[in-house]
């Protein structure tokens, strides 16, 4: 939330005058927060002791640090700003405060609203907008590519077929060539034999495994 902050000037006109710079100060708050704001005192005169007190509509919601203090030049105060959360969707029917100051052993006093508005979220920057977009693009890319992923992954029943294909395969290639190309050239030779005998193994083999 943007920095709160009331200045009171103190002899600027008069002797012992106060005035503000809000006569209303305007404070932003969720219900069950709490947030603070600054009183910034400045005086043109003699030092002088100043008084605070709160006016019954905002003592159960502010809290002054100091109550009193004592202005040579210049002082600053904090104020405490509370919402219980029993105010909860009556923040507009608050209507405002008063925060009574007086000065010069009360010679005179004045008083600034304090009103508590309901604060609401500000709308993301240009940045802010650009880095959410682009987180959720990299989400999107990432749930594409673990589908794509899964997609192209094989079960482990595929790639059992897979090998059981590729081991037939290759032994029926190495049974046609001894069938076709090998073993009618080997008629004649002491081979014949051996070469017909691998080739009724290949043959059995394949019909084995694939069973």
């Amino acid at each position: 939330m943007e920095r709160i902050q009331q200045r009171i000037y103190l002899s600027r006109t008069s002797l012992n005058s106060i005035e503000f710079e809000h006569e209303v100060l305007k404070v932003p708050l969720r219900v069950g927060e709490e947030t603070s704001f600054e009183i910034f005192i400045i005086n043109h005169g003699e030092p002088t002791h100043v008084h605070f007190s709160l006016g019954e509509e905002i003592k159960d919601k502010v809290m002054l640090l100091q109550d009193k203090v004592y202005v040579i030049d210049e002082e600053k105060i904090a104020a405490i700003v509370k919402l219980p959360k029993s105010y909860a969707g009556a923040v507009a029917e608050l209507g405002a405060g008063e925060i009574f100051v007086s000065a010069g052993y009360g010679a005179t006093k004045n008083s600034f609203s304090v009103e508590i508005v309901e604060a609401k979220e500000k709308e993301k920057g240009p940045e802010k907008r650009k880095e959410k977009k682009e987180r959720e693009e990299e989400r999107e890319l990432e749930v594409v590519g673990r589908k794509e992923k899964r997609e192209f992954e094989l079960s482990p029943k595929e790639r059992v077929f897979l090998m059981r294909l590729t081991v037939s395969a290759v032994t029926a290639i190495f049974f046609f060539i001894l069938l076709f190309f090998i073993i009618p050239f080997l008629s004649n030779s002491p081979f014949y034999f051996a070469s017909a005998l691998i080739a009724s193994f290949l043959f059995i083999f394949i019909v084995i495994y694939n069973f």
